[in-house]
């Protein structure tokens, strides 16, 4: 009989630990791990589609349906929003039981599956020797319903290796140790889930909207145009620049690059003019003469068209295409909600000759009723007014309003108009999934919801009507 006090017992049990966890680890790495990319894309694909994915097992199994079920539902939830649809068959122990006494053990998940499911969505199942009859026949109920079918399966793949599109045989003869790849391949894939969302489109819903809406605002720069991506890098190297002439004593680089980069994030959205208004005082705060802010938003508007001319030129000369340099999936959400009868309207803080000649370039001035843009008469106009002045001359209501905005200041107005405001935290450098900073400022600012960008119209258009 073995002594756990003994040195010599506990060095054997070590001994045989380690053993075991070098066998699974040896063993795992024969994944075929190209199969299981395929399980994750298929996942994903599923979110995507509004679909919903189910999960079964039995025993051990049922017990790694149970855990991938949970990791959907909240694991595998990023940037606030809502995880995958996902239910374990087998976790309603007055359903199984219920069923099994009832019609018989093997229809466990064959009749939920009939009771919940619908073409294209995914039935999930684990199951060590792939012959259980209760997971075999609700394979072949899922195929013949027309869901996507995926297997954790071992040794040969059993029964299931002739029905599911997809299986994963663990390379292991060991029940223990094919089970625990199990459980790896399911972390495993909720670890790439957590990695991957945060890229593709999605909605976080902070309220959700009330159908309806007669009119929608948007913001232009960041929100639908990327022609001035880029130019929070020459305003803040600019205002460095002036800053550091005027310099108190003892203050530093960093110290006058992170005024600079404080000022300008706070701003933001706002008319370019009130950042240049902010330089102007800190300069006078430093004991130093400024220029007119005007002056200050001449040469900024000078370094940033030099800037993004080339660009300008190729959308001119058609070189580039317009949807090139529009957040994506603009065009086709405006053409949606324009065949939908949605007004559409365009505030943005860029001045209004810039907006109205960057709107056309972008072949996107068509959609929308009014484009209204920054003047040097900086107190006669403010987004604001603008939504003040569509709401009174359309006769709306503040709930039938939804506005678009990648600053703070639509956001907000929106809000107090008491409109629906969805943030676009667009990551403009990268086309493509959300810009963090962007998305806290925005929830901050009171955002309703956030998107990274269009590129689900249809899914979008869905979510709002």
């Amino acid at each position: 009989m073995m002594n756990p006090s003994n040195s010599n017992d506990l060095a054997c049990c070590s001994e045989f630990l380690q053993q075991y966890a070098g066998q699974v680890a040896t063993d795992l790495l024969r994944t075929n791990f190209d199969t299981l990319a395929q399980i994750v894309n298929l996942i994903i694909r599923t979110k995507s589609t509004g679909n919903r994915i189910y999960i079964a097992g039995n025993g051990g199994s049922a017990a790694t349906a149970s855990h991938m079920a949970n990791d959907l539902v909240k694991g595998a939830r990023v940037l606030g929003r809502e995880g995958f649809r996902a239910l374990c068959l087998n976790d309603s122990t007055p359903i199984v039981t219920c069923l099994a006494n009832d019609f018989a053990y093997e229809d466990i998940y064959s009749i939920q599956l009939r009771t919940y499911a619908n073409r294209g969505d995914l039935f999930i199942v684990f199951s060590g020797s792939g012959n259980s009859p209760n997971v075999v026949k609700g394979c072949q109920t899922a195929k013949e319903m027309g869901l996507v079918t995926i297997a954790f399966g071992g040794r040969d793949g059993g029964k299931l290796k002739g029905i599911c599109d997809y299986i994963l045989i663990a390379p292991t003869a060991s029940m223990e140790q094919l089970e625990d790849m199990h459980m790896l391949y399911e972390h495993a894939i909720v670890s790439l889930l957590q990695k991957r969302l945060p890229e593709l489109f999605d909605i976080e819903v902070v309220r959700f909207p009330t159908p309806g809406y007669k009119a929608a605002i948007f913001d232009f720069d960041g929100t639908l145009s990327l022609i001035r991506e880029g130019w929070q890098s020459v305003m803040t190297e600019y205002f460095y620049e002036v800053l550091k002439d005027a310099a108190a004593p003892g203050e530093t680089d960093d110290e006058i690059k992170a005024c600079v980069s404080s000022f300008i994030e706070i701003l933001t959205g706002k008319q370019t003019i009130y950042q240049c208004l902010r330089l102007a005082e800190e300069v006078t705060r430093r004991g130093g003469t400024p220029l007119e802010a005007l002056e200050y938003k001449r040469e900024y508007h000078r370094r940033l068209l030099a800037q993004i001319q080339h660009r300008l030129d190729d959308l001119a000369s058609g070189k580039l295409k317009p949807d090139d340099c529009l957040v994506p999936g603009a065009r086709a959400f405006l053409e949606k909600l324009k065949a939908a009868g949605v007004r559409l309207f365009l505030a943005s803080g860029t001045d209004q000759c810039y907006v109205t000649e960057e709107a056309q370039l972008l072949n996107i001035a068509q959609y929308f009723e009014t484009i209204s843009g920054a003047i040097d008469d900086y107190k006669n106009f403010s987004k604001a007014m603008v939504i003040s002045g569509i709401i009174a001359d359309n006769n709306l209501q503040g709930p039938e309003l939804i506005g678009f905005g990648d600053g703070y200041v639509e956001i907000e107005n929106v809000k107090e108009a008491g409109g629906y405001a969805c943030a676009v935290a667009t990551n403009e450098q990268q086309r493509c999934g959300v810009d963090p900073w962007k998305r806290q400022r925005l929830l901050s600012a009171g955002a309703d919801a956030v998107v990274p960008d269009f590129s689900d119209a249809e899914r979008l258009w869905k979510f709002i009507s």
